[in-house]
């Protein structure tokens, strides 16, 4: 008899225990599920977000506009400072067609009567300019969108805003078989824009050097003059292999940038180039 109520107690206590734990399984189940539902709901408001966005990328922009793009939902962009621009632009295989149109839009001077040796036309582009983040002009516009955007009360807001200004981009890749084979060539011509007093900028490692070609002064820079640590962190940031020449015209204000990467390029060919773009203008 006695037996048979010890058996009877330990049953009662495991139905207990087992009722104890099923219940805290089931709020176990119950939290994961919610945390999951969660999470898909996230994902497919940042699909549907990112459709949006990739519907105003694609869609037919005419020349002069700009459609900045600032989107007000923490999980697409935590920080709440970050937009983007999509703009009108002319990509070009033919370098005649990009001269032809080049000159009929008015765009920045940027033109080689001639390819430099063993590099070959790869591509031109024409795009409207943008300012430049780190640029008064940049950091106002900046304010104005990501305030605007904030106000807005929409999940995507969209801007659109027309600017007469040009950049132009022209590159050339390193001729197959030549001493140039696998070199990579850039050419950047756009508005100048005037840096912002308030923004800290990081320096190089070493010093840039110094040209004067044609009456422009000319910064020169590779290796460790492309090198720069930030305020913060150990980071060294570079360009691996490059050579940069940079100027801004002092009659036209249109900055220039002319870049190569690999080869067997010269700092005396890139000056050469820089000579050839510089007295083109006259």
């Amino acid at each position: 008899m006695r037996f048979q109520k010890s058996a009877i107690a330990l049953a009662s206590l495991g139905l207990l225990l087992g009722s104890a734990y099923g219940s805290a399984s089931a709020a176990s189940g119950s939290k994961s599920s919610t945390k999951s539902a969660a999470a898909a709901s996230t994902q497919q408001t940042t699909k549907k977000i990112q459709a949006q966005v990739d519907a105003i990328q694609l869609q037919k922009k005419n020349p002069e506009e700009i459609y900045y793009v600032y989107v007000n939902d923490k999980k697409y962009n935590p920080g709440g400072f970050s937009y983007r621009a999509f703009t009108y632009g002319l990509p070009f295989k033919n370098y005649q067609e990009y001269v032809q149109k080049a000159q009929v839009l008015k765009t920045p001077f940027l033109q080689l009567e001639q390819a430099p040796d063993d590099f070959q036309f790869q591509t031109a582009y024409l795009g409207v300019y943008t300012p430049q983040t780190w640029s008064i002009e940049g950091q106002k516009l900046s304010k104005q969108i990501v305030e605007e955007g904030k106000a807005s009360g929409k999940t995507v807001f969209v801007k659109k805003m027309t600017d007469k200004r040009w950049s132009v981009t022209l590159t050339y890749q390193g001729s197959p078989g030549s001493q140039q084979a696998g070199a990579f060539l850039s050419m950047i011509a756009a508005p100048a824009g005037t840096p912002d007093p308030s923004i800290e900028y990081a320096p190089s490692l070493a010093e840039p050097e110094k040209l004067s070609v044609e009456g422009q002064e000319l910064t020169y820079k590779t290796g460790d003059a492309l090198k720069y640590k930030t305020a913060n962190s150990t980071v060294v940031n570079n360009s691996q292999g490059e050579q940069r020449l940079e100027w801004i015209d002092s009659s036209t204000n249109i900055s220039y940038i002319i870049s190569v990467f690999g080869g067997k390029f010269t700092k005396e060919a890139l000056v050469s180039l820089a000579e050839q773009i510089i007295t083109g203008q006259s």
